[in-house]
């Protein structure tokens, strides 16, 4: 468990001092729980930035908060008050329905208003801190949480029978995280970025004080929009590196042979951070391990490496759902928490990543220009189409009309309910940062005209201006450096693509060739196999989705097996069968 859960039911006989319940976790916490009012609340967080993880009781209010909250020092300053607790009070009080507004990083909490009898739960514009809820307005049970375990586990703590919701199953079937505000249980729904949720009275409602926008466009000359984003990327990276200083800890940043990761790492140095610890996960010798050491080499940064040779960090199957719920492909950050696992965290502090800079900077455009979401862009997101017509087609229309083009609904699906799976594996150990998700710098990014950001082409501009040092390395995604123009890199791109399928499975696929090292090595294939013989029965009563499910394993690639491995994972462990 990490976060916080609160629970209101009409069973509150039970809602004493000596009630708890247990989630499990896969490193240690600070723990704290109280009854506040008729609501039985905890908190479970680890013991890194403390100041900004808010418990305060007071007379009138009661804030808990999760996360880091990035420009607390200037805001504090602004409101003359001495911490966060008295800053989120003053701003509540200021404008209960907008007071996250002005706040950046990566944050969620809740608040409960004693003189309007009233509680908040809110998370950040992004939602790279998921909350999930429960609501039966009928029988007056409440139950909110970080995680989607902890909404869980409230409702079997109260009586309830929670069932599954196959629509969920489906989406992780297909593309391998779930869309929309669904989840793996009929019920249990995942608050939408930058939303605040009340309740009062027995009732719920919701508000977004947020909404990313890709219009109207920016469509400058190029040199005024690369200083732009040049002093907006400064002003994001400082504020992180100044975060891990406001604690004294040391810097840790992860470094690849991709564009985003070294644009972190260079744009550290460029602002004067002396040394920052660059860590790099991936198979030996391929060209992220080559690149990320030569850039650590090149501006003198220490370097550690971890090879994920074998496959072998996969077999622990249970160890990474748990962490995601199973609601995002386990093995899409897998490799990431086998990395993070090996470091003492108690002097270092945020890690400090590139996050989503390629879709931000127009890796998800198929076009120069946006277009109303369509089979192009599923097939771009999704992992596997056999089973995607057992997602009834108004769920997949309601996503699509939610989002007002293609760009959004891949930053909205894709990345928030998919990517961002790889900061639930980071704040096991630390919290997360990419300046790209700065909010000043990502609302002006992403509303550059499509036609610059086609191929990236403003963001290999902007690199190649701002850190000019970055000209020499190779980009991994294309094996060309990034200062070959557009056309050689697009011919390089290709070239690499039908060498690989020509070749077939190599270690040289990527940083994690999953299917390669399903074929070479016997005894992750066989973990595999015997994971899901014992464990297919527990889709007995849903007999239609065990033999979808049998059909994708037993038929499917790689890939899909470990997306049936992630669904039996999830049933398991949260005993859903």
């Amino acid at each position: 468990m990490t976060g916080f859960m609160g629970l209101i039911s009409k069973e509150k006989n039970k809602l004493d001092c000596n009630f708890d319940i247990a989630i499990p976790s896969t490193t240690s916490r600070i723990e704290d729980k109280k009854i506040i009012n008729n609501c039985w609340f905890k908190r479970s967080i680890i013991n890194k930035f403390i100041n900004d993880k808010i418990f305060v009781d007071e007379p009138d209010i009661f804030i808990c908060t999760d996360g880091i909250i990035l420009n607390s020092t200037s805001l504090m300053n602004t409101f003359n008050v001495k911490d966060i607790f008295h800053l989120l009070r003053d701003l509540y009080n200021q404008d209960s329905s907008l007071f996250p507004v002005r706040l950046r990083g990566n944050f969620s909490g809740a608040i409960y208003d004693k003189k309007q009898d009233t509680w908040i739960i809110f998370n950040d514009h992004v939602g790279s801190k998921p909350v999930f809820y429960y609501f039966d307005e009928m029988n007056g049970n409440f139950i909110f949480g970080s995680e989607f375990k902890m909404v869980l586990a409230g409702m079997k703590a109260i009586g309830l029978n929670p069932k599954m919701n196959e629509i969920g199953a489906y989406c992780l079937l297909s593309f391998g995280f779930i869309l929309k505000d669904h989840t793996l249980i009929d019920g249990i729904k995942r608050l939408s970025p930058g939303s605040i949720l009340k309740f009062h009275e027995g009732h719920i409602s919701i508000f977004q004080y947020y909404q990313l926008k890709n219009t109207p466009y920016i469509d400058l000359p190029d040199e005024q929009i690369i200083e732009e984003l040049d002093r907006r990327f400064q002003a994001a990276i400082k504020s992180e590196y100044e975060k891990d200083l406001e604690y004294g800890y040391k810097h840790i940043a992860t470094l690849s042979g991709g564009l985003d990761s070294r644009t972190n790492v260079l744009y550290g140095k460029k602002i004067g951070i002396s040394t920052i610890l660059t860590i790099c996960f991936s198979q030996s010798n391929y060209a992220d391990e080559k690149i990320s050491k030569q850039i650590a080499s090149d501006v003198g940064y220490p370097y550690l490496y971890s090879s994920l040779d074998n496959g072998n960090y996969l077999k622990d199957i249970e160890k990474y759902v748990l962490v995601n719920d199973g609601l995002v492909y386990y093995t899409g950050a897998a490799h990431q928490y086998s990395m993070l696992e090996l470091i003492d965290w108690t002097n270092f502090g945020l890690l400090h990543t590139g996050e989503i800079g390629d879709l931000i900077m127009g890796s998800y455009l198929i076009e120069p220009k946006h277009h109303k979401t369509n089979e192009s862009m599923i097939d771009k997101v999704v992992i596997s189409k056999k089973l995607i017509k057992r997602i009834p087609k108004e769920v997949i229309n309601d996503c699509i009309n939610m989002h007002s083009n293609d760009e959004l609904f891949a930053f909205y699906e894709k990345c928030v309910n998919g990517v961002f799976n790889g900061f639930r594996m980071t704040e096991q150990f630390t919290e997360f940062s990419s300046p790209f998700l700065y909010i000043d710098f990502l609302e002006y990014a992403i509303k550059i005209h499509p036609k610059m950001r086609f191929y990236e082409q403003i963001y290999l501009d902007w690199i190649q201006k701002k850190t000019p040092e970055a000209k020499k390395y190779i980009w991994e995604k294309t094996g060309s450096p990034i200062s070959a123009g557009k056309w050689r890199i697009k011919f390089s791109g290709l070239m690499r693509d039908i060498k690989k399928i020509m070749q077939g499975p190599s270690p040289n696929d990527s940083m994690n060739p999953l299917e390669y090292w399903y074929i070479s090595n016997p005894d992750l294939k066989n973990c595999f196999d015997n994971y899901y013989k014992i464990n297919i029965p527990l889709l007995n009563n849903y007999p239609i989705l065990k033999e979808d499910a049998k059909f994708l394993y037993e038929e499917g690639s790689p890939d899909e097996k470990r997306l049936v491995l992630t669904l039996l994972a999830a049933i398991k462990i949260h005993e859903l069968n």
